[in-house]
């Protein structure tokens, strides 16, 4: 009996801490805007390959940003369903929004601190491989780490923070806060140790958009601790 009270107890806790509900008066420090506009985008792809070497499936990302990069969108469409994780720079937070127009939910959530954390750095070796992608002249880096191995093409005829590119947008940032390479990455290939390779690539440079992503009255506030990591 007492095994069944203890799970019981486990399950409610559980759901209440992952709930995404209004607590906007019961939680401080998670201030954000009641819209967003974005004047810049660039578009992506990310194609996912299984053990064989054949496609599995390829889904679209899109990075929307403002010149200022105090706002900025990463966006990415699978299936029918739109996913946009918002980055609120001056409030330190972010919003993980479900749908685009009119029709949107989502939670917002305090982007944790890094201070006192080791962020951890990307061992890369540059090579003299250069090719040129979307008329931008690259150098190719590689990379052989714990996680995955793989290369990157970085150019320096972009003048862009690589948290508004591929280097953000791909799955890199969950382990390495901090890459050394010179210039804007365009593409970056990675293989993880189950043999699983991902090529996420620039599609279309920095182009003008005017898009607004605004944020409904009943929006949540997520409780659970989520990483952002560092920006």
């Amino acid at each position: 009996m007492k095994n069944v009270t203890f799970l019981l107890v486990l399950l409610v806790s559980s759901s209440f801490l992952y709930a995404q509900i209004d607590l906007s008066k019961k939680i401080p420090g998670i201030k954000y805007e009641s819209s967003y506009t974005f004047s810049k985008a660039i578009d992506m792809e990310m194609d996912f390959y299984n053990k064989k070497g054949k496609l599995r499936m390829t889904i679209p990302y899109w990075a929307q940003y403002n010149p200022n990069y105090q706002h900025f969108n990463i966006k990415h469409k699978r299936g029918s369903t739109v996913y946009q994780t918002i980055f609120d720079m001056p409030n330190n937070n972010c919003l993980i929004v479900l749908g685009e127009g009119n029709d949107v939910s989502g939670s917002a959530s305090v982007m944790k601190d890094n201070e006192g954390r080791e962020l951890k750095t990307l061992s890369l070796a540059k090579t003299n491989e250069t090719r040129t992608i979307l008329g931008k002249v690259c150098t190719k880096y590689t990379f052989d780490v714990e996680e995955f191995s793989g290369e990157m093409w970085a150019t320096t005829q972009l003048d862009l923070p690589n948290k508004v590119g591929v280097l953000k947008a791909s799955q890199m940032n969950q382990f390495y806060e901090d890459v050394p390479v010179e210039g804007f990455v365009l593409e970056i290939t990675s293989i993880n140790k189950r043999g699983m390779k991902t090529v996420m690539r620039t599609t279309a440079l920095p182009h003008d958009i005017d898009v607004t992503v605004t944020i409904p009255e009943e929006f949540g506030r997520a409780i659970n601790k989520v990483d952002y990591y560092d920006m």
